[in-house]
């Protein structure tokens, strides 16, 4: 403690300093150590405000189609027994693992002897189709060459609509058993209503009278409004003669 000494008649008096600049002094100090500590701790935070314009709103309009339309699946996964396994239509979709076996063919086509093909109905009708497509893909079961061509028809009346290949020229043929994909255009199914009601009846024949497999049967194509694949929900059998009806499991009855 400093203090000033000063004497009065005698005796020695001892005056404490004034200190409350130094307080004062002592009280801004720790503040501004308090500010320094707490922007070391928190941080500044700095905002900057400009004015922004409104994004354009953009608006189309798409077309309505009344109506119910009513499809299966085609493409189904099963792990009830813990393990995913495919159980897809074996006619939808190619190099999955999954296909069919035809009966015996003949060596030469007949009028008689083919598969055919009940695509299901998804679409709303009245809309032109561009580009559609029949996507075919099969093999011999063997080492014979199997060859094919094939109808567009009604499914409601079996009426033909157009006819691809012929007798004297397939539309493709394989030798062997490696699955071939084969993709032509069918120029008869020029609006959604056909789409809606269409069938394919390939005819075919095997070089060995042997049996061909099938891997994928179906017709893609596209609208103004999107693109599309139609899949069989009826596959027939009359390779030899016999027709045998294999409906798609999962189809609405």
């Amino acid at each position: 403690m400093i203090a000033a000494h000063r004497r009065r008649s005698g005796i020695r008096v001892v005056a404490p300093i004034r200190r409350r600049p130094a307080l004062l002094v002592v009280a801004v100090a720790a503040i501004a150590g308090l500010i320094s500590v707490a922007a070391a701790t928190v941080g500044l935070s700095l905002a900057l405000f400009t004015a922004q314009a409104e994004p354009t709103a953009i608006f189309g309009t798409k077309a309505l189609f009344p109506g119910e339309h009513v499809t299966p699946a085609f493409q189904v996964g099963d792990a009830s027994s813990g393990a995913l396994i495919n159980r897809s239509s074996p006619l939808a979709f190619a190099a999955d693992g999954l296909t069919i076996t035809t009966s015996a063919w003949a060596t030469a086509f007949a009028s008689n002897r083919y598969l055919e093909f009940d695509l299901n109905r998804p679409l709303a009708s009245g809309v032109a189709v561009t580009a559609p497509t029949f996507d075919f893909t099969f093999a011999s079961s063997g080492a014979g060459q199997a060859c094919y061509h094939f109808e567009i028809r009604r499914r409601s009346t079996g009426a033909v609509l157009g006819t691809y290949g012929s007798s004297g020229s397939p539309v493709g043929c394989v030798t062997g058993s490696t699955l071939t994909s084969f993709s032509t255009a069918i120029s008869s199914v020029a609006t959604t209503s056909i789409a809606d009601d269409l069938r394919i009846r390939v005819f075919g024949k095997e070089a060995a009278g042997a049996t061909t497999i099938v891997d994928r049967a179906t017709v893609g194509g596209s609208t103004a409004y999107q693109t599309f694949t139609l899949y069989p929900v009826m596959f027939r059998d009359v390779a030899d003669t016999t027709a045998e009806r294999i409906p798609w499991e999962l189809d609405v009855p």
